[in-house]
């Protein structure tokens, strides 16, 4: 497993996903680096109950301040 790297305005909007849902569980941060510029990073969840799917929502919680 590869370290991910997170700026302090990135943790706090981590922080603010848990806070908004906070039935939800499980989160799963997606980093990848196909931009070239900087790293893409995704925060991805199970919103709704459904026993089908891993994930339904993703957001985009990259730092382009940093690019």
């Amino acid at each position: 497993m590869a370290d991910i790297a997170l700026t302090r305005n990135q943790v706090y909007q981590m922080a603010e996903i848990v806070a908004k849902f906070p039935d939800t569980e499980w989160f799963i941060i997606d980093a990848s680096d196909t931009s070239g510029i900087g790293p893409t990073v995704l925060v991805k969840f199970l919103m709704f109950k459904d026993d089908h799917k891993d994930v339904d929502t993703t957001v985009n919680i990259t730092d382009f301040s940093t690019w």
